[in-house]
C-alpha cells in the first residue's frame, strides 16, 4: 500500500470518527437541553392561533406529565374571501386566550400554506458543520428571498458519504410582520411561527399511526398543500390552488403536482401511502387519486386526543401537537434555523443544571477530604492528651511481651523432655517390687540406673515395652551379690520423645 492510499485511507476513518463523535455530542446537548420542568413537573399550556381565509381559529392544549391534552377549539369569523386583518387576529387571539384562561400560555402562529413556499437544496456534506451559516448566505439562491428580509427554518432530510439534502420553508417576513406588531401590542409574542402545511404533515402522522414514510394531503376549496414525512419529519412539500372551474381538470393538475413526491416512494422501494383531509366538492376524491388513501377527520380526532373539532384537521391543531406531542419536531420561521430562537429558556435551565452538577461535583471531590481532616485533627487532639497514658500502656505492652518470652521459654523447657519425676513414677510402675534402685540419674534425654533384682535380665523387656523408653541395654555386666542373693545391674536408656521435641517433627518423620 502507498503512502498516498494510506494517507487517504486514513482521513475517512478520521472523518468517520469525526462524524460520529459530532452526533454523540449532539446527542448528548440534547439531553442537557431537556427541559426537565416545563411539559413535566410543571403543566405547559399552549394557545394556537391559524390565520385562515375569512377566520381564525384558535386552539388550546396543553402537556402535563409528558401527556398530551386539548382542551379546547375557537372560531372566529371574518368577511369571507379575504384573510383578517392584523387587529381583528390579535383581537381574536384574547378572546380566546380569555376563554380558555390561558394568560400565561405559550403562543404558536400558524400562517397559510399560500405564505410559503418550500424547497429541497442539496448542499456537499462537508458545510453540514456550519450548516446555519451556508443556508443565510445561499438563501436568495434557494428561494426568492434574502435573509434579511425573510422569515425561514430548514431541517435535514436525508445524506450520504458526499451529500445531503436540507428542506427549507420560508415566507416574506413583511407578510407576518403586520400581524406580529398587532400581538406585540397587546403584550403577546408568539415562541414559534409555523405554516399550516408542515403543522398539518405532522398532525396527520399521529393521527394515522403512520410509521415510515407518508404522503399527507388536504384539499379544500383554495387549493391543496401536500408534505411527504418519514417517521414524523419533514422530507418535501408542494401547495397551489386549484382553478376549480372543472372538477375532472383540477383532479388531474393534482396527480400532476403529486407526482413528483409519490416518485419518492418508488425510489425508496416501499408502497406509497397518502392520508387524506378533504372538503367542499372535493370530499371523495380519495377513490380518484390511483394511490392508497386513508382518509383522517373526525373519528381520528375523537380517538387521539379525546375531542371533537368541527373545523377540520388542517386547522390550528397541527402547530398546537408541534409543540405538546413528546417527540414531534415541526418548523420555526420566527428564527433563522434549527434552534435559533426560543432556547434561551431551555439554555438557562441547561447551565443551571450543569452548574449544580459541577457543585455537586465539587462537594464530593472537597468534603470527604475535609472531614477526613477534621477526623485526623480529632485523633491528634486525643493523642496529645494522652501521651503520659499512651506511654505507660506502651511500658505496659513491653513488659507484657518480655513476661510472654520467658513463659514461652519455660513452656518449651517443660515440654522439650519428660520431667524427672514423671521418669520415676514410670519406673515405680514397670518394674517388680523385687527390685530396689539405688542410683537414678538423669542427664539430657538419657537416663542411667543402678540397682538390685532379683534377675536383671527380666528388666529389659519391661522396659522396651514403656512408652517412655528406648534403646534400654546394660551399660556395664551384671554382677550377682551372694550376700543379698540378687543382681546388681547398671541399665542406661533414652527418653522416648526427647529428640521429637527438639528437632520439632515426629519421629516417624526424622527415621525417613
Amino acid at each position: 500500500m502507498t503512502f498516498d492510499k494510506l494517507l487517504a485511507r486514513s482521513g475517512l476513518h478520521a472523518d468517520a470518527f469525526a462524524k460520529r463523535a459530532k452526533t454523540s455530542l449532539k446527542g448528548l446537548w440534547r439531553v442537557l437541553g431537556f427541559n426537565v420542568l416545563e411539559g413535566v413537573v410543571i403543566p405547559k399550556k399552549c394557545l394556537c392561533a391559524a390565520i385562515g381565509k375569512g377566520h381564525v381559529s384558535v386552539a388550546c392544549g396543553m402537556r402535563f406529565l409528558s401527556r398530551p391534552r386539548i382542551a379546547g377549539f375557537r372560531r372566529f369569523d371574518f368577511e369571507e374571501g379575504r384573510y383578517p386583518r392584523p387587529e381583528e387576529m390579535a383581537s381574536a387571539v384574547l378572546s380566546a386566550r380569555e376563554a380558555f384562561r390561558a394568560r400565561d400560555a405559550a403562543m404558536i402562529l400558524s400562517v397559510p400554506r399560500q405564505w410559503v413556499m418550500t424547497r429541497v437544496a442539496e448542499l456537499p456534506l462537508v458545510v453540514k458543520g456550519n450548516l446555519a451559516s451556508v443556508i443565510a448566505y445561499e438563501l436568495d439562491r434557494f428561494t426568492p428571498f434574502s435573509p434579511a428580509e425573510a422569515m425561514y427554518d430548514f431541517a435535514v432530510t436525508s445524506e450520504d458519504a458526499q451529500r445531503l439534502k436540507v428542506a427549507i420553508v420560508a415566507m416574506r417576513s413583511e407578510t407576518a410582520r403586520p400581524y406580529l406588531d398587532a400581538l406585540a401590542a397587546n403584550g403577546v409574542i408568539p415562541e414559534r411561527i409555523t405554516t399550516d402545511m408542515t403543522a398539518f404533515g405532522t398532525l396527520c402522522a399521529i393521527l394515522g399511526g403512520a410509521k415510515g414514510m407518508v404522503l399527507c394531503l388536504a384539499v379544500d376549496e383554495e387549493g391543496f398543500g401536500a408534505c411527504l414525512m418519514k417517521d414524523g419529519a419533514f422530507l418535501a412539500g408542494s401547495s397551489g390552488r386549484l382553478a376549480g372551474t372543472d372538477r375532472d381538470r383540477d383532479l388531474e393538475e393534482l396527480r400532476t403536482e403529486l407526482s413528483p413526491l409519490l416518485a419518492r416512494f418508488d425510489a425508496a422501494g416501499v408502497p406509497p401511502g397518502v392520508l387524506l383531509e378533504t372538503s367542499g366538492r372535493y370530499a371523495f376524491i380519495d377513490e380518484e387519486l390511483g394511490v392508497p388513501v386513508k382518509t383522517v377527520g373526525r373519528e381520528d380526532l375523537r380517538r387521539v386526543f379525546k375531542t371533537d373539532i368541527e373545523d377540520g384537521v388542517a386547522g390550528p391543531l397541527g402547530g398546537l401537537v408541534e409543540t405538546i406531542w413528546p417527540g414531534a419536531t415541526g418548523f420555526n420561521l420566527a428564527g433563522k434555523g434549527p434552534g435559533a430562537s426560543g432556547r434561551g429558556f431551555k439554555t438557562a435551565i441547561t447551565w443551571a443544571l450543569l452548574t449544580l452538577i459541577a457543585v455537586a461535583a465539587l462537594l464530593y471531590l472537597i468534603v470527604p477530604l475535609q472531614m477526613e481532616k477534621a477526623r485526623l485533627d480529632r485523633i491528634e487532639y486525643q493523642l496529645k492528651i494522652r501521651r503520659g497514658e499512651i506511654r505507660a500502656i506502651e511500658a505496659l505492652r513491653q513488659e507484657i511481651g518480655s513476661i510472654e518470652t520467658d513463659m514461652n521459654r519455660i513452656r518449651e523447657f517443660k515440654e522439650s523432655a519428660p520431667m524427672a519425676l514423671d521418669v520415676m513414677k514410670e519406673l515405680t510402675t514397670i518394674l517388680p517390687k523385687s527390685v530396689w534402685l539405688t542410683r537414678l540419674r538423669i542427664t539430657g534425654e538419657t537416663v542411667e540406673t543402678e540397682g538390685y533384682a532379683a534377675s536383671a535380665t527380666e528388666m529389659l523387656p519391661r522396659l522396651e515395652q514403656s512408652s517412655l523408653f528406648k534403646k534400654v541395654e546394660f551399660s556395664s555386666p551384671t554382677i550377682r551379690d551372694t550376700r543379698l542373693n540378687a543382681d546388681r545391674f547398671v541399665i542406661k536408656m533414652q527418653m522416648e520423645g526427647f529428640e521429637e521435641k527438639k528437632a520439632g517433627g515426629p519421629k516417624d518423620e526424622r527415621k525417613k
